[in-house]
């Protein structure tokens, strides 16, 4: 009687402290990180928001022809392996008609009639519930192999991939106090159709996704994310391995501040000019607080 009445204690204790576990994870661990830092942990904290051209001869081994990532990101939605966000705050999800219209190309006349592409109607992911049609709201949605991503089919009224060439990279700056290391934390993935392929006129932000997401659901164990090494074929590396090494290359336009506003109109700066040199100052700036960091 002893005996088992102690196999229920310990059974109790364990239920308690798995349930207090879960419970500390939830508010001390940022879920949107591949490799969170507790947050009682971190010493220093800034949010800088990176724009990528991805035609950039530095940026090119992203963007290699039929392996666009603009492309794999696009077929895994319709895929059901990512789904999409309305903005980088990462609050509400689009639905699968919103996320059509933002794909299509400019001043289409009428319905194309493309909707097949997306494999069956609204419905497509296995869901259909309040939340947009994107199947089971667990975690486990997606499969987490990203491996039929690039079988779907363009529908003849979206845009073409190779006009997704621009991307916000946002990215929180961390230190580590218990590791005493820099920390580059990515957070977000924005896809933004450029203004010349918009019909000319605004640029449109086709929609942001959990870099987290993108690396459990597409980037993992999939041959087809890749970063494409065209001077050695034997370097070239899976897609999350070069975002953690930082090859891409882009200019600071926003970073936190009491406005939430972009450095052009923290500035008042139509051309952009004063923009472009605003950021590379913050750039070196960050640079020069981790050097007088450890100098210190």
């Amino acid at each position: 009687m002893k005996s088992l009445r102690g196999i229920l204690l310990l059974a109790l204790t364990v239920v308690a402290s798995m349930a207090y576990a879960q419970e500390i994870d939830e508010s001390e661990w940022n879920k949107h990180s591949v490799r969170p830092v507790r947050n009682a942990d971190i010493m220093f904290k800034r949010t800088v928001w990176y724009r990528v051209n991805l035609n950039d001869k530095i940026n090119q081994p992203f963007f290699a022809k039929n392996r666009w990532l603009p492309k794999l990101m696009i077929d895994a939605v319709k895929s059901s392996l990512l789904r999409p966000y309305e903005n980088d705050s990462l609050k509400k999800r689009l639905t699968i008609d919103e996320f059509k219209e933002r794909v299509k190309k400019p001043n289409l006349g009428g319905d194309s009639g493309g909707g097949d592409d997306w494999g069956g109607g609204d419905d497509w992911g296995g869901g259909g519930d309040s939340g947009g049609g994107w199947g089971d709201s667990g975690d486990s949605w997606g499969g987490g192999s990203g491996g039929g991503a690039g079988a779907v089919a363009a529908s003849s009224d979206e845009v073409y991939p190779e006009d997704i060439y621009l991307m916000d990279v946002k990215i929180d700056i961390l230190f580590d106090r218990r590791r005493g290391k820099w920390i580059h934390d990515l957070q977000v993935l924005t896809l933004v159709l450029p203004a010349e392929n918009n019909g000319g006129t605004l640029e449109r932000q086709v929609a942001s996704f959990s870099y987290k997401e993108v690396v459990e659901n597409l980037f993992k164990e999939n041959r087809d994310a890749l970063w494409y090494n065209d001077r050695n074929l034997a370097e070239s590396k899976n897609l999350s391995d070069a975002f953690d090494l930082l090859l891409h290359e882009g200019k600071i336009t926003k970073y936190t501040n009491t406005q939430d506003k972009d450095i052009a109109l923290l500035y008042g700066d139509a051309k952009g000019d004063i923009a472009l040199m605003k950021g590379l100052e913050y750039k070196y700036d960050l640079v020069e607080f981790e050097s007088d960091l450890w100098s210190n």
